[in-house]
């Protein structure tokens, strides 16, 4: 492979025996020239693995006029991914970070009006659902969850949020222990496992239990389950035009954790009452 050379935020990539090397620029020949060796000969390593980001999860504010998305950095010092939330200007593509302080933030979703922007900011506790007002800069934090939620999806009205989240259950025993003396040290307790799948990759073991649909409101408060069963309810979510009930997907099928490729989901209408105070 020849050598990269970047002009004017251009590239020009040659090869000993390419042709098109004699219709190069005098300005590239020239930088191609004033390389160094060890340069010319530099190759992508591990540790450039730390340079590289990625952008995820765009969703463009209702007027069109920015666009919210997941920056995806890896940090040296940990050796983890961080996520944080930047806003762009499609006319002038100037970008500026929204949500990039702290363990980082993901899942932006832009509210009916394009006024305020819901995400999750991430904690070592957890996740905070948060709200932010971007004409004034101002954010307020909705609550806190030591789950993460998933398909945040605003209302047509902009008052409620609605979400997935995992209701954790007791995992599958042999029966209760007997009492431990005091000072005693006993092996770790063992582990039953019943469900099909309980592991996952970069997340080890699956905390029993099972996904469902809440609401809160827009303005704060407690969360409201609205789903309940030994079953995932999945997103998307969506609200109907009115605000009046939302639809989301479910294999309520019997055996359905053994059908996960072929899933006989059907499409499933939640009537929204009025949420208690």
């Amino acid at each position: 492979m020849g050598d990269l050379c970047f002009n004017r935020g251009k590239s020009s990539l040659t090869s000993e025996r390419s042709p098109m090397r004699a219709l190069l620029p005098v300005s590239a020949v020239v930088c191609l020239m004033a390389l160094p060796a060890a340069a010319q000969d530099r190759s992508f390593t591990g540790r450039d693995l730390f340079g590289l980001q990625a952008a995820a999860d765009p969703q463009f504010r209702p007027d069109g006029g920015q666009i919210a998305y997941v920056r995806i950095s890896n940090d040296i010092m940990t050796d983890k991914a961080r996520r944080t939330i930047w806003l762009v200007d499609p006319k002038t593509g100037a970008q500026s970070p929204l949500a990039a302080e702290g363990g980082g933030a993901v899942s932006p979703r832009w509210s009916p009006d394009g006024q305020k922007l819901a995400y999750l900011a991430l904690t070592p506790k957890g996740a905070e659902l948060t709200v932010r007002w971007t004409a004034g800069g101002r954010s307020a934090r909705i609550m806190s969850l030591d789950q993460t939620p998933g398909d945040i999806t605003w209302s047509p009205d902009g008052k409620t949020l609605a979400f997935t989240l995992l209701t954790p259950e007791p995992g599958a025993s042999l029966g209760s222990a007997p009492a431990k003396p005091e000072g005693a040290e006993w092996a770790a307790p063992l582990k039953v496992e019943t469900r099909v799948t309980f592991r996952a990759d970069g997340e080890g073991v699956l905390t029993p239990g099972f996904a469902h649909i809440f609401t809160v409101s827009a303005d704060g408060g407690a969360p409201r389950q609205r789903t309940f069963g030994r079953f995932d309810d999945l997103g998307p979510l969506s609200f109907a035009p009115d605000g009046k009930a939302l639809y989301f997907a479910a294999n309520r099928q019997p055996g359905w954790e053994r059908d996960p490729v072929n899933q006989r989901s059907s499409a499933s209408i939640l009537p929204m009452t009025p949420s208690r105070r």
